[in-house]
């Protein structure tokens, strides 16, 4: 019985300190700051100490809920350069695996009054992110510290599970200069150069999508290449 009494008194005695040890969450420093119209966000990991920094326009094409992410015209490192994108970032794995159809989709960009580029979106993990060729990638790396406004439209066949804009949205740029210069600074994401198995992907589902008559693909097509109105 005393044998017992005291094997209950030190469950007793060790129990808080037992529920207590728990493992502690890391946190991982994070930094935004805002110039002009842009917003520049780094993260740094602490496993590594790698920083890594994004810089997207302070206002969303498509602002983010409880139960979508938001899409966002981003400058991201692609050949070298840095160069516009539309994203949609953080996707659930479920949306993301359904979000293999981006692959037929493309954002349409145009600076000003210059030509209109299409973007080509493809996923990366579980971001959609939409960029330029590399033979457009120069032109808008160019027309990008000049630029005073831009116009964005998303295109794609089909229903995706993703927040698409209704039509084309304008933004307003501001210090995009001194936005570059810091974000060069501060460290872009790697220069993801859009991956070919993604490119693969789009051209097997674009064969078999004009091998099924899709409706609407004629009217995305049309667009390529010509100059937005």
């Amino acid at each position: 019985m005393r044998l017992r009494l005291a094997a209950l008194g030190l469950c007793i005695a060790l129990g808080p300190t037992m529920a207590l040890a728990q493992p502690r969450r890391v946190d991982v420093p994070h930094s935004e700051q805002t110039i002009g119209s842009w917003l520049l966000s780094c993260a740094t990991d602490p496993m590594t100490d790698a920083q890594v920094c994004r810089m997207r326009h302070r206002l969303w094409l498509t602002v983010p809920d409880d139960t979508e992410p938001g899409m966002a015209f981003e400058i991201v490192q692609r050949f070298g350069q840095l160069v516009p994108a539309v994203t949609v970032r953080h996707l659930s794995l479920t949306t993301a695996l359904s979000g293999l159809l981006t692959l037929t989709a493309t954002a349409q960009l145009r600076f000003d009054g210059n030509p209109m580029v299409e973007l080509p979106c493809v996923l990366e993990g579980t971001s959609v992110v939409c960029t330029p060729g590399k033979a457009d990638a120069g032109v808008l790396a160019e027309q990008l510290p000049k630029a005073r406004s831009v116009m964005v439209r998303f295109r794609a066949v089909g229903n995706l599970p993703l927040p698409v804009p209704d039509g084309p949205l304008a933004l307003d740029l501001e210090r995009t200069p001194e936005a570059l210069d810091r974000y060069r600074l501060a460290g872009p994401a790697g220069d993801g150069a859009q991956p070919r198995l993604g490119q693969d992907l789009k051209e097997a589902v674009e064969r078999l999508l004009r091998g099924l008559d899709v409706p609407g693909r004629e009217s995305q097509q049309e667009g390529r290449g010509g100059v937005a109105r």
